[in-house]
């Protein structure tokens, strides 16, 4: 699945389309999980290569996810070594066709403005219950703004 944000491609691997897919909340049980992506930068081009399920001391409820800090920035570190790059958070909503609410869209801002980065954006990437593209929600995050990303072909 490919975005584009200012004329740069976004491409999500099948392995990460694949665990995204998985940790959907199917359920009225299930509650919200997240965790990181990582990424290639080859060529034109930016290849979302990992999604990353946050562990440690993260707290999940069936509307909010908190995820542990400090184990995600000891993955930054191991994922780093082997020449992947943290590009920004993702997580599910219990919803069809996911939106961010106001807290994502602010805590995404703050991750952008607080991490040591040469990016131009961050992403932010909510996974609802339809199958995708409808249950997924791509944004891109800099310091003003998050701009939502359509898929292309």
């Amino acid at each position: 699945m490919n975005f584009v944000f200012q004329g740069t491609p976004y491409v999500f691997s099948e392995s990460c389309l694949e665990t995204l897919g998985t940790h959907r909340q199917r359920s009225c049980l299930s509650r919200e999980t997240g965790g990181q992506l990582f990424a290639r930068f080859e060529q034109q081009r930016v290849l979302v290569d990992c999604a990353t399920l946050t562990r440690g001391k993260s707290k999940r409820s069936r509307f909010s996810f908190w995820p542990d800090r400090e184990a995600e920035r000891r993955d930054i570190k191991a994922l780093f070594d082997q020449g992947l790059h943290y590009i920004g958070d993702w997580h599910t909503h219990p919803e069809a066709r996911p939106t961010p609410s106001r807290p994502d869209t602010v805590k995404m801002q703050e991750v952008f403005r607080q991490s040591v980065h040469e990016l131009e954006v961050m992403l932010l990437v909510i996974v609802g219950q339809s199958e995708f593209p409808d249950g997924l929600y791509v944004g891109a995050v800099a310091t003003g703004a998050v701009t939502q990303l359509k898929p292309v072909p």
